[in-house]
């Protein structure tokens, strides 16, 4: 099983990415509860259970006076709330046993404390980060996630897993890995490439699903490059990887319309729904919509 840290869902254009690259191979994206909390801490409790969240209980009962910030933040953890009760979504927390809760609480107060350098040995089993990691480790999975977190040492937790796994009945593999460059792994064969730059159509596809070809292109190219510079999340290499193979394909508009042709797509629908949509300067994921390589790529992309 694969499950993603808090830091791949976070920012909109690394968590679509994440979601189509899945949608097209007809899974959904898999979260700890740990993830779950730090995402929507008041409506995490509403996942398995009928009845509105918290967050949607002080939403309704104060908007009035609340302000626009916190307004949005409830609004944000309620599509999270929507996301996770839907079996449909792209998006999926998975529900540990009782018998994984307490392998998973049993080895927070055993983890080397090195595994969180930036946490007092004391807390470590209360820090939602070592949560995270060892419910991973309690469901077998094996965990994606931004390479450059201090709080979680990867070669420690690495290190800690391949020598006590099985101590604790589990396998004694590598836990985490670098989600750029696990892409970028993913990525490397013309078949795989090609999906990947679906992943990237999907994950930034304009307001309409007609949209023409030329403009699934041009925001494509522009939520994509945003990616590479850091903006819109920390994919860097695997965004370029995706960048270059859009700029060099033989018949770019065919792909987009091969991904069209898959529609209705499940993270274009529930995207379009969250409160910040579509938040995007000069109408484009990445906010400036003039920069040579991406005019040069719609040239391309016309004349293909």
């Amino acid at each position: 099983m694969l499950v993603v840290d808090t830091s791949e869902l976070k920012r909109p254009t690394q968590r679509k990415l994440h979601a189509a690259w899945q949608e097209l191979h007809g899974r959904q994206v898999r979260a700890t509860p740990g993830v779950a909390a730090e995402l929507a801490p008041m409506a995490v409790d509403s996942i398995w259970r009928d009845g509105p969240s918290a967050a949607q209980r002080e939403l309704e009962s104060t908007e009035a006076r609340l302000p626009a910030r916190r307004r949005n933040e409830l609004k944000q953890q309620i599509w999270w709330a929507d996301m996770w009760r839907d079996p449909h979504s792209p998006y999926q927390v998975v529900k540990l046993t009782e018998a994984q809760e307490r392998l998973a609480e049993s080895i927070r107060t055993e983890i080397d404390p090195r595994c969180f350098p930036t946490t007092d040995p004391d807390d470590i089993p209360d820090l939602n980060d070592a949560r995270i990691v060892t419910e991973s480790l309690a469901i077998g999975a094996k965990m994606l996630l931004t390479s450059n977190l201090r709080s979680i040492d990867h070669i420690e937790v690495n290190r800690w897993t391949v020598e006590h796994g099985r101590a604790w009945n589990l396998a004694a593999e590598p836990l985490l890995y670098d989600a750029d460059r696990t892409f970028t792994d993913w990525t490397t064969e013309p078949a795989a490439l090609e999906r990947w730059i679906q992943s990237g159509f999907l994950a930034c596809w304009p307001d309409r699903d007609d949209a023409a070809a030329i403009d699934v292109i041009q925001h494509t190219a522009a939520g994509i490059e945003a990616l590479r510079r850091g903006n819109g999340g920390k994919l860097p290499t695997a965004a370029a990887r995706l960048l270059n193979g859009l700029d060099k394909h033989h018949d770019p508009i065919g792909l987009v319309e091969r991904t069209r042709g898959r529609f209705p797509s499940r993270t274009v629908e529930t995207d379009r729904r969250h409160p910040s949509y579509p938040a995007r300067g000069a109408g484009m994921p990445g906010g400036d919509t003039t920069t040579p390589a991406r005019t040069a790529l719609a040239a391309s992309a016309a004349t293909a």
